[in-house]
């Protein structure tokens, strides 16, 4: 196994970074123009790949060089929020993992396999959490989201006093809150309900819900 060293960073230390990446990009407005931003800003390719999942086991990858960004060509086509997800995720290894990547040499799928294929478990696992992490920072911004879920809380609130009258348990109902909530605010942050619910938790904006 290669042990690349990759740097534990907390979740708030993550973002910082992609607030520095939003501010950088001059992004002022949602939904977050990932894809402009990687073509215009970056100057990155990006490259639907027939059945790049099913060869590789992931929506996406990024050469190691930067010159482009491999998406399985169904995402692109069919999957929006997917999509977008994939390009923020890929758009992470740059801000954060670039020495390493940089190191790799891969701009193919055979050579990206090559690559990982002897990568620590316990450095991959941090490059993917934070990839994620920072993913759903850039999507669904910090400075907008406490706003957006006050914004349309109001829209949830009679199913949570119809629970409320019925003597359920805030700890039964707030789950179903969530989903709801973040059902509303998909199309608005154009990301899927799992990636506001992780966001909109790891914020601690679900004592916002009564």
């Amino acid at each position: 196994m290669i042990n690349i060293g990759v740097q534990y960073l907390s979740y708030n230390e993550i973002a910082k970074k992609a607030e520095r990446f939003l501010n950088d990009n001059s992004v002022k407005s949602i939904p977050v123009p990932i894809e402009e931003i990687i073509d215009l800003q970056y100057g990155i390719d990006i490259i639907p790949i027939p059945d790049l999942s099913k060869q590789c086991g992931v929506d996406g990858f990024i050469y190691s060089d930067f010159s482009g960004i491999c998406v399985d060509d169904f995402v692109f086509q069919n999957r929006i929020y997917r999509y977008r997800f994939t390009l923020a995720h890929e758009i992470a290894h740059l801000i954060l993992h670039k020495d390493y990547l940089r190191s790799c040499n891969f701009k193919n799928i055979d050579q990206w396999k090559l690559s990982h294929k002897g990568i620590d478990e316990s450095d991959y696992n941090k490059m993917e959490y934070q990839g994620y992490s920072f993913g759903g920072l850039i999507l669904v911004p910090r400075s907008t989201l406490e706003a957006q879920v006050k914004k349309h809380l109001p829209k949830i609130i009679p199913e949570i006093e119809k629970a409320k009258k019925k003597g359920v348990d805030r700890l039964v109902y707030l789950n179903y809150a969530l989903d709801e909530l973040a059902t509303i605010l998909s199309p608005v942050f154009e990301v899927s309900t799992d990636v506001l619910i992780r966001r909109i938790q790891y914020d601690n904006l679900e004592h916002f819900i009564p």
